[in-house]
């Protein structure tokens, strides 16, 4: 059911919340939990929106929606996700020794900075990105259109190594951005780092 990438499930505890991979997307929600019992079906589960084939997806959500209840082997190595009685998940505990932006960095926040422009003198740009994969862009176009803030709403794409991002619902504009440490690089049109000596205006700082 999952011949090339196996589910995974991390908890943090500190700020209550529980986020994975189902194979194909990232998940996201809060963490329900009392003792030794667990609730998913109620954690508001977000989930990034990429297409992959098979039902394995699938399964592992609803699935995951059926359990009520865990137990961790006495070596701590092993956690089992129990329905009732009955056994419906096993997880193995790993090491984690590589990381994508989407689960190793705080992407979560706002963004900003001024863009190049063919026929003004900059871009003023702004772009909150939100724990639920929705986004607000904010652009002033500086010198021209009095001053007006255009603003944006709609939802992002990660990619599947969690590295890029793409801003739905912007037409004939550059919406791919690369996610990196406290900032957001503009990509061209084919998804590609921009060169060259305005390479540093594409940066939005957080």
């Amino acid at each position: 059911m999952y011949p090339d990438k196996k589910p995974t499930i991390t908890f943090d505890l500190k700020e209550n919340r529980v986020a994975g991979n189902n194979s194909c997307n990232q998940y996201f929600g809060k963490l329900q939990g009392d003792g030794n019992k667990i609730n998913f079906k109620d954690a508001k589960m977000g989930m990034t929106m990429m297409a992959f084939p098979g039902e394995g997806e699938n399964i592992f959500m609803r699935t995951l929606e059926k359990i009520d209840s865990y137990s961790i082997s006495e070596d701590g190595k092993t956690l089992n996700f129990i329905m009732g009685d009955i056994a419906m998940m096993r997880f193995e505990k790993v090491s984690i020794d590589s990381h994508n932006s989407q689960n190793s960095i705080d992407w979560q926040g706002t963004y900003k900075g001024i863009t190049p422009c063919a026929d003004c003198e900059g871009i003023e740009t702004e772009i909150t990105l939100n724990e639920n994969l929705s986004y607000v862009m904010k652009t002033k176009y500086l010198g021209k259109r009095d001053g007006k803030i255009f603003e944006e709403k709609g939802n992002f794409v990660c990619d599947k190594s969690g590295g890029s991002i793409t801003l739905k619902g912007l037409k004939d504009r550059l919406s791919n951005y690369k996610v990196g440490e406290n900032r957001l690089i503009q990509l061209d049109m084919n998804g590609n780092i921009i060169s060259g000596a305005l390479a540093e205006k594409y940066v939005l700082a957080k």
